[in-house]
Protein backbone atom coordinates (compact mmCIF):
# COMPACT_ATOMS: atom_id res chain seq x y z
CA UNK A 1 0.00 0.00 0.00
CA UNK A 2 1.57 3.01 -1.07
CA UNK A 3 1.62 6.87 1.45
CA UNK A 4 -1.08 8.34 -0.69
CA UNK A 5 -3.45 5.44 0.47
CA UNK A 6 -2.48 5.42 3.33
CA UNK A 7 -2.58 8.97 3.85
CA UNK A 8 -6.37 9.20 2.24
CA UNK A 9 -7.43 5.62 4.44
CA UNK A 10 -6.11 7.31 7.73
CA UNK A 11 -7.74 10.62 7.30
CA UNK A 12 -11.00 8.86 6.93
CA UNK A 13 -11.03 6.77 9.61
CA UNK A 14 -9.82 8.92 12.25
CA UNK A 15 -12.57 11.70 10.99
CA UNK A 16 -12.63 13.16 14.73
CA UNK A 17 -9.04 14.31 14.26
CA UNK A 18 -9.54 15.02 10.78
CA UNK A 19 -12.87 17.26 11.47
CA UNK A 20 -11.34 18.97 14.27
CA UNK A 21 -8.39 20.03 12.05
CA UNK A 22 -10.67 21.34 9.33
CA UNK A 23 -12.49 23.67 11.55
CA UNK A 24 -9.66 24.89 12.85
CA UNK A 25 -8.08 25.70 9.62
CA UNK A 26 -11.24 26.44 8.02
CA UNK A 27 -11.35 29.39 10.83
CA UNK A 28 -8.13 30.66 10.99
CA UNK A 29 -8.02 31.12 7.33
CA UNK A 30 -11.42 32.63 6.92
CA UNK A 31 -10.10 35.25 9.99
CA UNK A 32 -6.71 35.67 7.88
CA UNK A 33 -8.09 36.43 4.57
CA UNK A 34 -10.46 38.86 5.91
CA UNK A 35 -7.84 40.89 8.11
CA UNK A 36 -5.64 40.88 4.89
CA UNK A 37 -8.65 42.32 3.13
CA UNK A 38 -9.64 44.76 5.62
CA UNK A 39 -5.66 46.07 5.64
CA UNK A 40 -5.65 46.71 2.09
CA UNK A 41 -9.10 48.13 2.17
CA UNK A 42 -7.13 50.43 5.32
CA UNK A 43 -4.71 51.06 2.93
CA UNK A 44 -7.00 52.25 0.18
CA UNK A 45 -8.56 54.70 2.53
CA UNK A 46 -5.28 56.48 3.84
CA UNK A 47 -4.58 56.75 -0.46
CA UNK A 48 -7.68 58.55 -0.84
CA UNK A 49 -7.01 60.41 2.21
CA UNK A 50 -3.85 61.62 1.38
CA UNK A 51 -5.33 63.24 -1.73
CA UNK A 52 -9.28 64.37 -0.49
CA UNK A 53 -8.07 65.77 2.90
CA UNK A 54 -7.57 69.05 2.29
CA UNK A 55 -4.36 69.11 3.60
CA UNK A 56 -2.85 73.36 2.92
CA UNK A 57 -0.35 75.73 4.54
CA UNK A 58 -1.04 79.46 4.70
CA UNK A 59 1.59 82.09 3.97
CA UNK A 60 0.72 85.13 5.84
CA UNK A 61 2.13 88.98 5.90
CA UNK A 62 3.65 89.68 9.28
CA UNK A 63 1.43 92.60 10.12
CA UNK A 64 -2.53 91.53 9.55
CA UNK A 65 -3.58 94.84 8.37
CA UNK A 66 -2.39 94.94 4.76
CA UNK A 67 0.55 96.78 5.26
CA UNK A 68 3.44 93.99 3.41
CA UNK A 69 0.38 92.38 1.22
CA UNK A 70 1.40 88.60 -0.37
CA UNK A 71 2.81 90.02 -3.97
CA UNK A 72 0.95 88.44 -6.75
CA UNK A 73 5.08 87.07 -8.16
CA UNK A 74 5.20 85.78 -4.87
CA UNK A 75 1.75 83.47 -5.43
CA UNK A 76 3.35 82.90 -8.62
CA UNK A 77 6.49 81.39 -7.51
CA UNK A 78 5.29 79.23 -4.68
CA UNK A 79 2.24 77.82 -6.87
CA UNK A 80 4.37 76.67 -9.54
CA UNK A 81 6.00 74.03 -6.68
CA UNK A 82 5.03 70.64 -7.76
CA UNK A 83 2.86 69.48 -5.35
CA UNK A 84 0.99 72.22 -4.88
CA UNK A 85 -2.62 71.79 -6.73
CA UNK A 86 -4.06 75.45 -6.00
CA UNK A 87 -4.50 78.44 -3.70
CA UNK A 88 -7.25 80.95 -2.40
CA UNK A 89 -6.26 84.15 -1.48
CA UNK A 90 -7.51 86.61 1.56
CA UNK A 91 -7.13 89.89 2.28
CA UNK A 92 -8.41 91.46 5.52
CA UNK A 93 -10.29 94.36 6.54
CA UNK A 94 -11.88 95.60 10.09
CA UNK A 95 -15.60 97.38 8.08
CA UNK A 96 -18.72 98.24 8.55
CA UNK A 97 -21.80 97.12 7.45
CA UNK A 98 -24.76 99.04 5.93
CA UNK A 99 -28.37 97.68 5.43
CA UNK A 100 -30.42 100.57 3.74
CA UNK A 101 -28.40 103.06 5.20
CA UNK A 102 -28.41 101.76 8.79
CA UNK A 103 -24.65 100.77 10.51
CA UNK A 104 -25.33 96.95 11.59
CA UNK A 105 -23.92 96.21 15.03
CA UNK A 106 -21.80 92.81 15.64
CA UNK A 107 -23.59 90.53 18.26
CA UNK A 108 -20.77 91.23 20.58
CA UNK A 109 -21.61 93.81 23.32
CA UNK A 110 -18.20 94.89 23.85
CA UNK A 111 -18.34 98.63 22.95
CA UNK A 112 -14.53 98.90 20.98
CA UNK A 113 -16.41 96.51 18.34
CA UNK A 114 -19.45 96.33 18.93
CA UNK A 115 -20.38 98.00 15.12
CA UNK A 116 -17.28 96.46 13.29
CA UNK A 117 -16.95 93.08 11.57
CA UNK A 118 -13.68 91.22 10.55
CA UNK A 119 -14.06 91.31 7.06
CA UNK A 120 -12.07 88.23 4.99
CA UNK A 121 -12.09 89.05 1.19
CA UNK A 122 -11.58 85.62 -0.67
CA UNK A 123 -11.83 84.02 -4.06
CA UNK A 124 -13.68 81.43 -3.04
CA UNK A 125 -14.98 80.80 0.59
CA UNK A 126 -15.45 77.37 0.27
CA UNK A 127 -11.40 77.05 1.02
CA UNK A 128 -11.11 79.13 4.28
CA UNK A 129 -9.89 77.20 6.85
CA UNK A 130 -12.76 78.18 8.64
CA UNK A 131 -15.25 76.44 6.81
CA UNK A 132 -12.25 73.30 5.54
CA UNK A 133 -12.21 72.73 9.15
CA UNK A 134 -15.88 72.60 10.21
CA UNK A 135 -15.55 75.47 12.31
CA UNK A 136 -17.97 77.16 10.50
CA UNK A 137 -20.81 75.62 8.18
CA UNK A 138 -22.78 77.10 4.96
CA UNK A 139 -26.34 76.83 6.24
CA UNK A 140 -28.70 78.59 3.59
CA UNK A 141 -26.94 79.72 0.26
CA UNK A 142 -23.68 79.62 -1.53
CA UNK A 143 -20.31 80.01 -1.08
CA UNK A 144 -18.83 83.18 -2.38
CA UNK A 145 -16.75 82.88 -5.93
CA UNK A 146 -14.21 85.35 -7.19
CA UNK A 147 -16.19 88.23 -9.17
CA UNK A 148 -19.68 87.32 -8.25
CA UNK A 149 -19.52 90.40 -5.90
CA UNK A 150 -21.28 88.08 -2.71
CA UNK A 151 -21.12 88.28 0.98
CA UNK A 152 -22.01 85.57 3.31
CA UNK A 153 -22.23 86.16 7.03
CA UNK A 154 -23.68 84.75 9.80
CA UNK A 155 -27.02 83.54 10.64
CA UNK A 156 -27.74 85.22 13.48
CA UNK A 157 -27.07 88.97 12.40
CA UNK A 158 -29.15 88.04 9.33
CA UNK A 159 -32.02 86.98 11.33
CA UNK A 160 -31.50 89.94 13.83
CA UNK A 161 -32.01 92.84 10.78
CA UNK A 162 -34.31 90.04 8.75
CA UNK A 163 -31.99 89.76 5.77
CA UNK A 164 -32.01 86.84 3.33
CA UNK A 165 -30.35 85.56 0.87
CA UNK A 166 -30.27 87.90 -2.55
CA UNK A 167 -30.58 91.32 -0.42
CA UNK A 168 -28.43 94.44 -0.78
CA UNK A 169 -25.51 95.59 1.82
CA UNK A 170 -23.04 98.60 1.59
CA UNK A 171 -19.92 98.10 2.99
CA UNK A 172 -16.93 99.81 3.92
CA UNK A 173 -14.08 100.36 5.86
CA UNK A 174 -14.32 102.40 9.32
CA UNK A 175 -13.67 106.06 7.98
CA UNK A 176 -15.76 108.34 7.25
CA UNK A 177 -14.37 109.81 4.00
CA UNK A 178 -14.21 105.73 2.33
CA UNK A 179 -15.91 104.75 -0.56
CA UNK A 180 -19.53 102.32 0.04
CA UNK A 181 -18.74 99.47 -2.09
CA UNK A 182 -22.56 97.09 -2.91
CA UNK A 183 -22.58 93.26 -2.43
CA UNK A 184 -24.90 91.03 -2.16
CA UNK A 185 -25.72 88.34 -0.11
CA UNK A 186 -24.79 85.17 -1.15
CA UNK A 187 -24.95 83.00 1.93
CA UNK A 188 -25.25 82.80 5.65
CA UNK A 189 -23.66 80.40 7.84
CA UNK A 190 -23.79 78.99 11.49
CA UNK A 191 -21.01 78.59 14.24
CA UNK A 192 -19.76 74.92 15.13
CA UNK A 193 -16.30 75.68 16.24
CA UNK A 194 -16.67 77.00 20.17
CA UNK A 195 -15.25 80.76 19.86
CA UNK A 196 -13.11 80.02 22.66
CA UNK A 197 -10.83 78.29 20.87
CA UNK A 198 -6.98 78.62 21.33
CA UNK A 199 -5.12 80.11 18.72
CA UNK A 200 -5.83 84.18 19.73
CA UNK A 201 -4.62 86.37 16.48
CA UNK A 202 -5.97 87.45 13.34
CA UNK A 203 -3.54 85.81 10.80
CA UNK A 204 -4.74 82.24 12.34
CA UNK A 205 -8.56 83.10 13.20
CA UNK A 206 -9.83 82.07 16.56
CA UNK A 207 -10.58 84.71 19.73
CA UNK A 208 -9.70 88.03 18.32
CA UNK A 209 -13.21 88.39 17.58
CA UNK A 210 -16.20 86.18 17.70
CA UNK A 211 -16.82 84.06 14.64
CA UNK A 212 -20.40 85.38 14.54
CA UNK A 213 -18.61 88.73 13.56
CA UNK A 214 -16.60 87.11 10.38
CA UNK A 215 -18.20 88.18 7.19
CA UNK A 216 -16.73 86.90 3.68
CA UNK A 217 -16.73 89.13 0.88
CA UNK A 218 -15.68 88.28 -3.04
CA UNK A 219 -12.12 89.56 -3.27
CA UNK A 220 -13.14 92.25 -5.92
CA UNK A 221 -15.63 94.05 -3.38
CA UNK A 222 -12.52 94.20 -0.53
CA UNK A 223 -10.37 95.08 -3.14
CA UNK A 224 -12.68 98.13 -3.85
CA UNK A 225 -13.18 98.73 0.23
CA UNK A 226 -9.50 98.44 0.96
CA UNK A 227 -8.59 100.63 -2.21
CA UNK A 228 -7.59 103.77 -0.49
CA UNK A 229 -4.91 102.08 1.68
CA UNK A 230 -3.38 99.83 -0.26
CA UNK A 231 -3.71 101.41 -4.13
CA UNK A 232 0.81 101.85 -3.03
CA UNK A 233 0.89 98.69 -1.57
CA UNK A 234 0.13 96.64 -4.24
CA UNK A 235 -2.75 93.94 -4.33
CA UNK A 236 -3.70 94.18 -0.97
CA UNK A 237 -3.50 90.58 -0.35
CA UNK A 238 -2.50 89.90 3.71
CA UNK A 239 -2.49 85.69 3.38
CA UNK A 240 -2.65 82.96 0.74
CA UNK A 241 -3.54 79.23 1.03
CA UNK A 242 -1.96 76.52 -1.19
CA UNK A 243 -3.56 73.58 -1.31
CA UNK A 244 -1.42 70.34 -1.71
CA UNK A 245 -2.31 67.34 -4.11
CA UNK A 246 -1.02 64.92 -1.66
CA UNK A 247 -1.13 65.36 2.38
CA UNK A 248 1.97 63.07 3.42
CA UNK A 249 4.06 65.49 1.32
CA UNK A 250 3.05 68.53 3.05
CA UNK A 251 5.81 68.78 4.96
CA UNK A 252 8.41 68.48 2.39
CA UNK A 253 6.75 71.39 0.23
CA UNK A 254 6.50 73.88 2.83
CA UNK A 255 10.36 73.29 3.40
CA UNK A 256 10.41 73.86 -0.09
CA UNK A 257 8.85 77.19 0.18
CA UNK A 258 10.95 77.96 3.30
CA UNK A 259 13.62 77.81 1.30
CA UNK A 260 13.17 79.87 -1.44
CA UNK A 261 15.72 82.89 -0.87
CA UNK A 262 13.44 85.34 -2.96
CA UNK A 263 10.83 85.51 -0.13
CA UNK A 264 11.86 88.29 2.38
CA UNK A 265 10.83 85.58 5.33
CA UNK A 266 11.05 88.76 7.61
CA UNK A 267 7.84 90.42 6.30
CA UNK A 268 6.31 86.81 5.94
CA UNK A 269 5.92 83.92 8.25
CA UNK A 270 3.80 80.40 6.94
CA UNK A 271 1.92 78.49 8.93
CA UNK A 272 0.59 74.66 8.71
CA UNK A 273 -3.05 73.50 8.39
CA UNK A 274 -3.01 69.93 8.79
CA UNK A 275 -4.74 69.46 11.35
CA UNK A 276 -7.60 67.32 9.80
CA UNK A 277 -5.70 65.01 8.14
CA UNK A 278 -3.13 64.33 11.08
CA UNK A 279 -6.42 63.55 13.13
CA UNK A 280 -7.49 60.93 10.63
CA UNK A 281 -4.69 59.65 9.85
CA UNK A 282 -3.65 58.86 13.01
CA UNK A 283 -7.01 57.15 13.62
CA UNK A 284 -6.42 54.95 10.33
CA UNK A 285 -2.74 54.65 11.14
CA UNK A 286 -4.37 52.95 14.39
CA UNK A 287 -6.93 50.52 13.43
CA UNK A 288 -4.30 49.57 10.31
CA UNK A 289 -1.67 48.30 13.29
CA UNK A 290 -4.70 46.79 15.37
CA UNK A 291 -5.36 44.44 12.49
CA UNK A 292 -2.08 43.78 11.59
CA UNK A 293 -1.27 42.81 15.24
CA UNK A 294 -4.63 40.30 15.02
CA UNK A 295 -3.56 38.65 11.83
CA UNK A 296 0.07 37.97 13.45
CA UNK A 297 -1.60 36.98 17.13
CA UNK A 298 -4.15 34.82 15.14
CA UNK A 299 -1.70 33.04 12.95
CA UNK A 300 1.05 32.34 15.72
CA UNK A 301 -1.19 30.79 18.39
CA UNK A 302 -3.45 28.87 15.64
CA UNK A 303 0.06 27.45 14.53
CA UNK A 304 1.00 26.57 18.20
CA UNK A 305 -2.13 25.17 18.31
CA UNK A 306 -1.64 22.85 14.80
CA UNK A 307 1.57 21.83 16.30
CA UNK A 308 -0.10 20.81 19.61
CA UNK A 309 -2.94 18.80 17.81
CA UNK A 310 -0.40 16.85 15.75
CA UNK A 311 1.98 16.05 18.27
CA UNK A 312 -1.19 14.55 20.13
CA UNK A 313 -1.48 12.65 17.02
CA UNK A 314 1.44 11.40 16.41
CA UNK A 315 1.89 11.02 19.87
CA UNK A 316 -0.47 8.15 19.66
CA UNK A 317 0.72 6.74 16.54
CA UNK A 318 3.81 5.57 17.98
CA UNK A 319 3.26 1.86 17.25
CA UNK A 320 2.28 2.25 13.86
CA UNK A 321 5.25 3.82 13.17
CA UNK A 322 7.55 2.31 14.78
CA UNK A 323 5.74 -0.98 12.20
CA UNK A 324 6.55 1.45 9.16
CA UNK A 325 9.89 1.93 9.95
CA UNK A 326 10.53 -1.67 11.24
CA UNK A 327 9.27 -3.07 7.77
CA UNK A 328 11.88 -0.67 6.69
CA UNK A 329 9.85 2.53 5.40
CA UNK A 330 12.37 5.39 6.10
CA UNK A 331 11.40 8.49 8.12
CA UNK A 332 11.15 10.51 5.27
CA UNK A 333 8.37 8.83 3.84
CA UNK A 334 6.47 8.39 7.43
CA UNK A 335 6.98 12.36 7.89
CA UNK A 336 5.84 12.36 4.50
CA UNK A 337 2.72 10.71 4.94
CA UNK A 338 1.62 12.77 7.65
CA UNK A 339 2.17 16.07 5.64
CA UNK A 340 -0.02 14.35 2.75
CA UNK A 341 -2.70 13.91 5.73
CA UNK A 342 -2.37 17.27 6.76
CA UNK A 343 -2.44 18.97 3.33
CA UNK A 344 -5.88 16.85 2.07
CA UNK A 345 -7.45 18.31 4.93
CA UNK A 346 -5.70 21.52 3.98
CA UNK A 347 -6.67 21.54 0.14
CA UNK A 348 -10.67 21.10 1.21
CA UNK A 349 -10.61 23.73 4.46
CA UNK A 350 -8.45 26.73 2.38
CA UNK A 351 -11.25 27.03 -0.64
CA UNK A 352 -13.81 26.79 1.89
CA UNK A 353 -12.47 29.55 3.79
CA UNK A 354 -11.58 31.53 0.91
CA UNK A 355 -15.57 31.82 0.35
CA UNK A 356 -16.79 31.82 3.78
CA UNK A 357 -14.34 35.14 3.91
CA UNK A 358 -15.82 36.82 1.23
CA UNK A 359 -19.37 37.37 3.45
CA UNK A 360 -17.04 37.37 7.04
CA UNK A 361 -14.66 40.22 5.82
CA UNK A 362 -17.47 42.86 4.79
CA UNK A 363 -18.97 41.74 8.81
CA UNK A 364 -15.76 42.24 10.29
CA UNK A 365 -14.60 45.32 8.52
CA UNK A 366 -18.01 47.11 9.87
CA UNK A 367 -16.28 46.91 13.15
CA UNK A 368 -13.32 48.94 11.73
CA UNK A 369 -15.15 51.76 10.59
CA UNK A 370 -15.12 50.18 6.59
CA UNK A 371 -18.26 49.87 4.33
CA UNK A 372 -18.71 46.48 3.71
CA UNK A 373 -18.16 46.64 -0.45
CA UNK A 374 -15.04 48.22 0.49
CA UNK A 375 -13.62 45.03 1.79
CA UNK A 376 -13.24 42.38 -0.74
CA UNK A 377 -10.88 39.27 -0.64
CA UNK A 378 -9.25 38.83 -3.85
CA UNK A 379 -7.78 35.94 -5.15
CA UNK A 380 -4.64 37.06 -4.64
CA UNK A 381 -4.99 37.46 -0.90
CA UNK A 382 -6.02 33.59 -1.26
CA UNK A 383 -2.98 32.79 -3.28
CA UNK A 384 -0.72 34.33 -0.35
CA UNK A 385 -2.49 32.37 2.66
CA UNK A 386 -2.55 29.06 0.92
CA UNK A 387 0.85 29.08 -0.16
CA UNK A 388 2.09 30.82 3.55
CA UNK A 389 -0.37 28.43 4.82
CA UNK A 390 0.87 25.32 3.28
CA UNK A 391 4.54 26.18 4.56
CA UNK A 392 3.83 26.10 8.14
CA UNK A 393 1.55 23.39 8.32
CA UNK A 394 4.90 21.74 6.90
CA UNK A 395 6.86 23.10 9.20
CA UNK A 396 4.33 22.27 11.84
CA UNK A 397 4.39 18.84 10.78
CA UNK A 398 8.05 18.34 11.08
CA UNK A 399 8.38 20.27 14.38
CA UNK A 400 5.53 17.91 15.80
CA UNK A 401 7.69 14.81 14.16
CA UNK A 402 10.69 15.22 16.00
CA UNK A 403 10.31 13.43 19.27
CA UNK A 404 9.35 10.73 17.18
CA UNK A 405 11.67 10.35 14.77
CA UNK A 406 14.55 10.59 17.39
CA UNK A 407 13.73 7.29 18.22
CA UNK A 408 14.71 3.99 16.58
CA UNK A 409 12.17 1.40 15.62
CA UNK A 410 13.06 -0.91 18.47
CA UNK A 411 12.88 1.65 20.88
CA UNK A 412 9.30 2.95 19.61
CA UNK A 413 8.34 -0.63 19.48
CA UNK A 414 9.22 -1.19 23.00
CA UNK A 415 7.70 1.96 24.76
CA UNK A 416 4.70 0.02 23.20
CA UNK A 417 4.93 -3.44 25.16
Amino acid sequence: MNLGTRAVLHTARKWKKTLLIFCLLLSITTLVLSGLAIADAQEEQAEELRGTTGASFTVNANNGYTLQPVTDEMIEEIAKIDGIESYNASQWLIVNLYNQDTLMKGTDEREYVADLFYGTGCFDSEYSPLFLTGALRLTDGHHVTEGDGGIILYEGVAEKYGLSVGDTLEIKNGNPNDPLVKCEIAGVFEVIADDTDEQATMAKPSTFYDYEEYIFVDMDVMSEVSAPYTASEGNGITSVDFFVSDAARLESIVQEVQDNTSIDWNSYYLTVNDEVYERISSSISDTGTLVTMLIVVITVVSIVLIILILSMSIRSRKREMGILLAVGIAKPFVILQYTLETLLIAVVAFPLAYLSSKQVAGTLGTLFGKAAENVIVTPQHFALVAIAGGVLLIIAIMVSCIPAMRLKPKQILSQME
